[in-house]
């Protein structure tokens, strides 16, 4: 069984179908970047997942345990208990375009609020935690400081520290540089690849796509909705067989 399931996802605003039928498997520590034209529903897919957004039809299982599910011949999807959705949620860290730090916190204390909120955790026992991820980020000397003192870069590794500080078994990144300047970005991008390398299970929607094909063990092409192509990077980026990929590809790489 895979480590993540989202199955036959259909997902609308109104009249305006934006996932039709997608469907994704994942292996524990398996690297997947979803790429795409804005408007393809690269970041409504991702949102699904992290019970940001609830779907119309199609199932989503992580681990084994349904967040939600439709059964035969059902007008719609069936979504678990609330206490089970908030378990399944509590697997996941989410990173986004914008940094959504509190800005009346410390870096410090916005790695150890939730923590502290949501799993009751002794401040004792997280400041460890804390102080590790934030060495891992290249910011425990910034730890006194508030967001608004930081650049967009150092903002966006607190945000991936947060999100670490509650020990998640996945990471969803929803196009985690497109709010930086060049200069910042490639600091981002290096702390994502670290956890590609410690093997954490990561969705990155993403427009950098030297780092896709960098970091990804396999890259979605998502295009009306729909998934266009997917495969190995190296296919994909090297010998893409969807006309739409093709095109994207060549508007993006385009020198």
């Amino acid at each position: 069984m895979a480590f993540i399931d989202m199955l036959h996802i259909e997902k609308s605003f109104g009249s305006v179908a934006v996932l039709q039928d997608v469907s994704l498997s994942m292996d524990r520590g398996e690297v997947v970047s979803i790429i795409g034209p804005s408007g393809s529903g690269k970041s409504t897919f991702l949102r699904c997942l992290g019970q940001l957004e609830t779907i119309q039809k199609g199932t989503i299982r992580i681990d084994g345990a349904i967040l939600v599910d439709t059964p035969a011949n059902a007008n719609e999807a069936i979504y678990a208990s609330k206490e089970e959705q908030q378990q399944l949620l509590l697997n996941m860290g989410m990173v986004f375009q914008s940094f959504n730090l509190f800005p009346h916190m410390t870096v410090l204390e916005n790695i150890m609020v939730a923590p502290r909120m949501v799993k009751g955790m002794k401040e004792v026992d997280i400041l460890p935690i804390a102080q590790s991820l934030l060495e891992k980020v290249g910011l425990w000397n910034k730890r006194d400081v508030y967001p608004s003192t930081l650049s967009g870069g150092q903002k966006q590794r607190v945000a991936i520290a947060r999100a670490l500080a509650m020990k998640p078994k996945i990471m969803l990144f929803d196009e985690p540089t497109s709010a930086l300047d060049p200069e910042f970005t490639s600091e981002v991008l290096r702390t994502i690849k670290e956890l590609a390398e410690e093997n954490m299970t990561m969705i990155i929607v993403t427009h950098e796509m030297a780092f896709a094909r960098e970091v990804a063990d396999r890259v979605i092409f998502m295009a009306d909705g729909k998934i266009q192509e997917e495969g190995a990077p190296e296919d994909v980026f090297g010998n893409p067989q969807n006309p739409r990929t093709q095109s994207f590809l060549n508007s993006m790489l385009r020198v």
